[in-house]
């Protein structure tokens, strides 16, 4: 989720100062994400410039400053809540090149990586039904979905590790060609 729009939501809602603009944001994703305040206010000022958001008023008790969307912002958050996902499938995955070297390099252990690999997908699937408990005692079924979804993503993380383990196990090392390594 983009923290820029995020906090269009959020202020879309009611104006907020920047300390309720973290603590709802946190609170939206179950404290799965921490937000450095620092953060906030300078997305906050990022808006503000685009004339995404403004000042809804004066600074208030405490020296606080309430933002709240503008009609501009508005448009930009309507568009962007009913558009899908360009990119749902990451191309760019540091974990695959880590295999491609070992394969084309010939050196390195490749069950190995793949299985800390999978041993920390394990992990992350536990720490996951930790936070589905959670979820649930807090009747959240907001929550529930976001995790339901990372847990589906970690679950097809270990099915591709066991896809790249039947597929390079018993590759030679790949060398490309001169043709391949200088196209464009």
């Amino acid at each position: 989720m983009s923290l820029k729009l995020g906090i269009l939501g959020l202020l879309a809602e009611e104006p907020l100062h920047g300390y309720e603009v973290k603590s709802r944001f946190e609170a939206m994703v179950g404290h799965t994400w921490e937000v450095n305040i620092g953060q906030i206010y300078s997305t906050l000022q990022r808006l503000e410039r685009d004339n995404l958001v403004e000042a809804a008023g004066g600074r208030g008790d405490r020296g606080k400053l309430a933002y709240r969307l503008t009609p501009l912002g508005r448009e930009s958050l309507d568009r962007w809540l009913s558009e899908p996902e360009a990119e749902p499938q990451q191309l760019h995955d540091d974990l695959f090149i880590k295999l491609a070297l070992i394969r084309r390099l010939g050196n390195g252990n490749l069950q190995g990586l793949i299985d800390r690999q999978r041993r920390v997908y394990l992990q992350r699937i536990r720490d996951l039904s930790e936070l589905e408990r959670r979820a649930r005692a807090e009747k959240r079924p907001d929550l529930l979905l976001l995790i339901k979804g990372a847990v589906i993503h970690a679950e097809a993380d270990i099915k591709w590790l066991d896809a790249c383990l039947e597929e390079l196990t018993n590759l030679e090392p790949y060398t490309p060609t001169h043709e391949e390594e200088n196209r464009s």
